[in-house]
């Protein structure tokens, strides 16, 4: 066992927010950012503050002082959104009349105003009174891509629409903060450093302060970054720097990050049997419990089946268990997260403050890699006791060689930093795709170019398209004219949208190449399903391969999904379920009647062009989606059968799954899928945004292996 030691910050005699006193960072970050606006600059600060050390107040203190300030927060989950929020009502002194605004897709449907439209409700929720707009980045994507419209309602004018003015409001909120890039992939990291070119260059003339806010940088987003020019402030320099000239009085000091007790327990997570393990284990945690049976604790896996497998084998054994994951009720994740026990996924990884009714005490998680074992650590012990009662206790499960390195150490006392360095050394290295941001380049940026070009009357001496295409070519290396080639060619070929998206999906395809919703061609990978497993919230849209592989299902037509939302559910929530099924399209409609004992084999049956196709992005159609159980593969000969024409964007690698994911070490998330060609023969296909990143990296490694 290791035990973590506290981590202490020094306060300083210096107004802060409210009768706070700041630590340095946060002194050093306020200070940047008043100099950055005094001289009317765009500029990057980076600040790599740990976990607990006062980031939010450092991104939002500066509103407090200066009244015409408008910031916007950029978070990667929604749960950390909601956080921000709860953080900065209670925490940020604001005047009277000020707001702080919550884009997320719950929160707008909470608020929406009778007949109002979402643009109509954006331009509401972005007054000079709303000091503030925390939201996920692809609200941003939807703005800058002038997305939220409804052609047959609304007839849309791209330069006068309220499309375009969303953009334009957006540009007033000049302190733009970006918290947590670890959890973006190599796609969604050049979407938004896009998305800073782009409001560099839309309003040249305005000082603007971008905020990197991350205990673990992704060095692909620095280099995008200095491609564009915009200077970045190292805030860890600057306080050394400050700390060193103008030794600054010190107020006192706060304990920030508790003591915890550390357990390294040795797992194979390529089996995706961490559940079974912990419950295996238990006696440990029971020992624990005994001695302190009003702690409260979180366990946090990758896997959605595996949570679920456990919290249900929890609540047998007695415990009151809470569930917060991609198909848990997110409207009931707060009273989720204050259960004895709760049982999480990556959706708290980042962010959430467990204190007061949400506190924990022990923490069990497995990892997967450096940075997940860092921020899962992270989520215990936000707090100033140096002796707390109950004891924190953490429960690591990794794999064994990073288990041996942490062990080797024996039993012993070490900072959080220090277990840092050990960690990130022992874990090996996986593909981050780097060679993506290279050959897709700044599609977003020459998108917003051609966008941006019909809202100037004076086209050719407009200094913002000019300067976006100066961005472009800094940030990738290559000429303006290059990349608009690229996205002319991948446009006509209809493979532009999941490089456009933030998600890397297609679903708003129809509107790119202007065709009616009902003639699109698009495959879409959700189902929504009917859960009748889960009474509280049995309605839910997810990923049809996690679906049919784990549950036992018959599928439905849309109308028999409408009818069961009538049914069970009534008033504002049974409408708003009716709207998203008559407005999304997915792949069908399915009741999941339970969970399957062994999950069912899927394999896409490729048509017999596809050997011409493999190894390049193409939009490919006649795929079909088998599977080893014979009523499964029944219901969906049934389901292909009955679909109009639908193509899919793929890219096709003759070699098997198990084979490409050694070979290039792909994550253990990565969506790589099994698939027979005509002969038989064991292929691997990824599909949109992933499609992109296996093709970004095959073409550097195929003349190495072949």
């Amino acid at each position: 066992m290791i035990r973590l030691l506290e981590e202490r910050g020094k306060t300083y005699d210096l107004p802060f927010v409210g009768n706070l006193r700041p630590y340095a960072h946060q002194a050093v970050q306020l200070k940047l950012v008043e100099r950055a606006f005094r001289e009317n600059r765009q500029v990057v600060l980076w600040n790599r503050a740990r976990t607990g050390g006062g980031k939010t107040l450092a991104n939002y203190g500066y509103l407090t002082r200066d009244a015409r300030v408008r910031a916007l927060g950029v978070y990667p989950v929604n749960e950390l959104v909601k956080d921000q929020f709860q953080s900065l009502q209670t925490g940020l002194p604001l005047g009277i009349w000020d707001e702080i605004s919550l884009w997320t897709a719950e929160e707008l449907r909470k608020s929406r105003l009778p007949g109002e439209t979402k643009l109509e409700q954006l331009q509401r929720l972005s007054t000079q009174y709303h000091r503030a707009i925390l939201t996920n980045p692809d609200h941003l994507v939807l703005v800058a891509q002038e997305r939220l419209y409804s052609p047959r309602k609304e007839g849309y004018d791209s330069r006068l629409g309220k499309a375009v003015e969303v953009f334009y409001r957006l540009g007033e909120y000049v302190l733009q903060a970006f918290d947590e890039f670890h959890l973006y992939n190599i796609a969604q990291v050049n979407v938004l450093a896009q998305w800073i070119a782009l409001m560099a260059a839309s309003f040249p003339e305005k000082g603007m302060v971008f905020l990197l806010s991350s205990a673990t940088p992704r060095p692909e987003v620095l280099r995008l970054i200095e491609g564009t020019g915009l200077p970045i402030w190292n805030v860890q320099e600057e306080t050394r720097r400050w700390l060193e000239e103008e030794k600054p009085s010190v107020h006192g000091e706060r304990i920030f990050l508790e003591p915890a007790h550390l357990h390294v327990v040795s797992a194979y997570l390529p089996a995706w049997n961490t559940s079974e393990r912990i419950l295996t284990n238990w006696d440990d945690i029971e020992a624990y419990l005994s001695e302190w049976p009003k702690a409260k604790g979180l366990i946090i896996l990758d896997s959605i089946h595996e949570a679920q497998q456990l919290a249900a084998a929890l609540r047998e054994k007695g415990y009151d268990v809470g569930e917060v994951h991609g198909l848990s009720d997110r409207s009931r994740s707060r009273e989720a997260l204050a259960k004895p026990i709760t049982v999480a996924t990556a959706t708290v990884e980042v962010g959430v403050d467990f204190q007061g009714e949400i506190r924990k005490d022990f923490l069990v998680f497995e990892a997967r890699n450096a940075g997940s074992f860092m921020q899962r650590l992270g989520r215990i012990g936000r707090g100033s006791r140096s002796n707390p009662e109950p004891p924190l206790h953490v429960w690591a499960y990794v794999p064994g060689h990073v288990a041996n390195q942490i062990q080797d150490r024996g039993d012993t006392e070490m900072t959080r930093a220090e277990l840092e360095e050990i960690v990130t050394a022992a874990y090996r290295y996986y593909q981050d795709f780097s060679p993506y941001i290279e050959k897709v380049g700044g599609m977003n940026l020459v998108h917003g170019y051609h966008l941006q070009k019909k809202h100037h009357v004076d086209r050719e001496q407009s200094p913002a398209l000019k300067q976006i295409q100066i961005l472009a070519e800094r940030m990738y290396g290559l000429g303006f004219e290059e990349q608009n080639r690229r996205y002319r060619e991948w446009k006509r070929e209809k493979l532009l949208e999941p490089v456009l998206s933030f998600r890397g999906q297609n679903n708003l395809e129809f509107q790119l190449y202007g065709w009616d919703e009902e003639e699109a061609e698009t495959f879409y990978p959700d189902l929504w399903f009917w859960d009748e497993t889960a009474p509280d919230f049995p309605l839910k849209r997810y990923d049809c391969h996690f679906v049919l592989r784990r549950r036992r299902v018959r599928f439905v037509d849309q109308e028999a999904m409408k009818r069961r939302v009538k049914e069970h559910l009534s008033g504002p929530e049974r409408e708003e379920y009716l709207e998203a099924l008559s407005r999304d399209r997915v792949l069908g409609y399915a009741v999941a009647m339970g969970v399957r004992d062994k999950p069912a084999k899927l394999v896409w049956r490729l048509p017999v062009k596809a050997g011409r196709c493999a190894e390049q992005l193409v939009r490919l159609d006649r795929l079909r989606l088998e599977s080893d159980d014979s009523g499964l593969n029944e219901q969906l000969n049934l389901l292909f059968q009955s679909m109009g024409r639908t193509s899919w964007i793929v890219y096709i690698i003759k070699r098997s799954v198990g084979e490409l994911t050694d070979l290039l070490r792909l994550p253990p998330m990565f969506r790589l899928y099994p698939a027979k060609s005509r002969q038989g023969a064991d292929w691997s296909i990824a599909f949109n945004s992933e499609a992109f990143q296996l093709w970004s990296v095959w073409e550097n490694v195929r003349s190495e292996v072949l």
